[in-house]
């Protein structure tokens, strides 16, 4: 399927009519369910990878046994969780990546997936919240492209990606011989392309190389919002993204006073009691502008018929709080990973509070 057609189908999908059909049709529930079934087949296949090597971790019976009940993957059996060390009633404080993808596919609406997975849409929603240039390269002439990676140094990403993948950096005092080639392929791929923001100095200390963000996961309604979890993620290395999926180190905020209050840690379960780059520690360190943070996110969530979002937060080098981007069906496993502690039944019960839904 070529990348304009998946666009125009995601597009209508994701539409007010498009979501009216699918509830009707029941598809919500009927898709979640096959994703179960499927993710479960992925994750045994994948594990039996992992215990044909000498190196497995834990006992591939009680992984089944694990995966069956609580829908977790080897990484979260092995690393993330480290279920294989702990009891049955342990494991039941967990709630697993696959068990939070089943309340987004059943009960996200359909025009929220489509206005946070596609960035284009994004800014311009929430407009009051974006202090950078950008541009759409579909929508923009060579001229304004070569005009915004000539004056600033900028980030090049999918209009509809995720994990990190695909974005890249223009310097503007690179070499800049082959833009129009450099815009013709942007055009085609359907690329934003987006002035770099500059992390202010508190948070651009810890690795300068990448813009350093906030994750805040918020439970709303249109009446009411709060934010359940606030994680912290630096980029390490040469590497010009955050993302835990791109090898990103992250910690967990307290939630009510701003203070990073873990150690790092990655996706492979590695810690880090501070950064390996720069060896700032993390306990301790204060997020600035906190309190401005949590409003803005807890605004901008009230704003969307969307339960659970995932604001990708900056604070740029005026002192703003910037949105680079958000998610619409954020993962727990960053918060549980870091304190080394399940987040089941908070979860569920706010999800009851604010949307009326039993989860079991």
């Amino acid at each position: 399927m070529n990348s304009k057609f998946k666009f125009i189908v995601a597009n209508t999908a994701y539409s007010p009519l498009g979501n009216q059909i699918v509830q009707w049709l029941r598809i919500p529930q009927l898709y979640a369910d096959y994703m179960v079934w499927f993710s479960k087949r992925k994750a045994l296949s994948s594990a039996k990878r992992e215990f044909s090597k000498d190196t497995a971790i834990g006992n591939f019976n009680d992984f089944k046994n694990a995966l069956n009940k609580h829908w977790v993957t080897y990484n979260e059996y092995a690393y993330q969780y480290e279920f294989y060390k702990k009891t049955e009633e342990e494991r039941e404080e967990f709630v697993s990546r696959a068990k939070m993808s089943y309340f987004y596919r059943r009960y996200s609406p359909g025009r929220s997936k489509g206005l946070f997975r596609n960035k284009y849409r994004f800014l311009t929603e929430y407009s009051k919240y974006i202090h950078r240039n950008w541009i759409y390269a579909p929508e923009a002439s060579y001229e304004e492209f070569a005009q915004l990676v000539t004056n600033y140094d900028c980030i090049i990403k999918p209009c509809d990606g995720a994990f990190g993948r695909g974005i890249f950096k223009v310097y503007k005092n690179g070499d800049h011989t082959d833009d129009r080639k450099m815009y013709d392929s942007c055009v085609k791929d359907r690329m934003m392309v987006e002035q770099c923001i500059e992390s202010c100095e508190e948070l651009k200390a810890l690795h300068p190389q990448s813009l350093n963000t906030i994750r805040v996961v918020t439970i709303a309604n249109k009446e009411k919002a709060c934010v359940f979890s606030g994680v912290f993620r630096t980029g390490v290395g040469n590497s010009v993204v955050d993302n835990s999926h791109a090898g990103g180190v992250s910690v967990q905020i307290n939630v009510e006073n701003g203070i990073i209050e873990t150690d790092g840690a990655n996706t492979k379960g590695e810690r880090f009691i501070s950064h390996p780059d720069s060896g700032i520690v993390f306990k301790g360190f204060k997020i600035p502008k906190w309190d401005l943070v949590v409003k803005a996110c807890c605004d901008a969530a009230k704003m969307t018929d969307n339960p659970i979002t995932g604001w990708d937060v900056a604070i740029n080098n005026d002192g703003d709080v910037e949105f680079v981007e958000a998610n619409y069906a954020p993962d727990m496993d960053m918060m549980q990973t870091r304190y080394k502690a399940g987040a089941k039944k908070k979860i569920y019960a706010l999800i009851k509070e604010y949307c009326g839904v039993e989860l079991k």
